[in-house]
């Protein structure tokens, strides 16, 4: 049996923050899911790193799987985004930890952006991926 490794999505995923998915839980940060929302309508698949509070001592694994998935989604041809947000621990992604792992495997990192609060307000949405 042939696997089929067409996608839906264009061949573009992105790593978000839990944030952009779900930012009633981050009281202190602008409550909006414009960032989820453009990466949808742009056609990306989401690999979503989880709540900073809920990790605990198990980032390594987190870490380490979502750069298992990076590489993989790279070997098959995809775009892969790393997007973070300023005032979240960690950008909501552990980028340090991320960068430190692509480097230890000797991968490239993906592109990424760091999101400042004032480039999350809905209105300034349209934006975000194209800047």
């Amino acid at each position: 049996m042939e696997i089929n490794f067409g996608d839906a999505r264009s061949f573009k995923m992105a790593v978000i923050a839990d944030y952009f998915v779900n930012p009633q839980a981050y009281p202190k940060m602008p409550s909006t899911t414009s960032v989820y929302e453009q990466l949808h309508d742009a056609g990306y698949g989401v690999i979503k790193m989880p709540n900073p509070s809920m990790i605990g001592k198990d980032r390594d694994g987190w870490i380490m799987s979502t750069v298992d998935q990076i590489e993989e989604y790279s070997k098959r041809g995809f775009k892969v985004i790393v997007i973070g947000a300023n005032g979240v621990a960690g950008k909501g992604i552990w980028l340090a930890e991320l960068r430190r792992e692509v480097k230890k495997r000797e991968l490239t990192f993906p592109t990424s952006r760091m999101l400042r609060r004032s480039q999350l307000q809905p209105t300034d949405a349209a934006s975000l991926l194209t800047e």
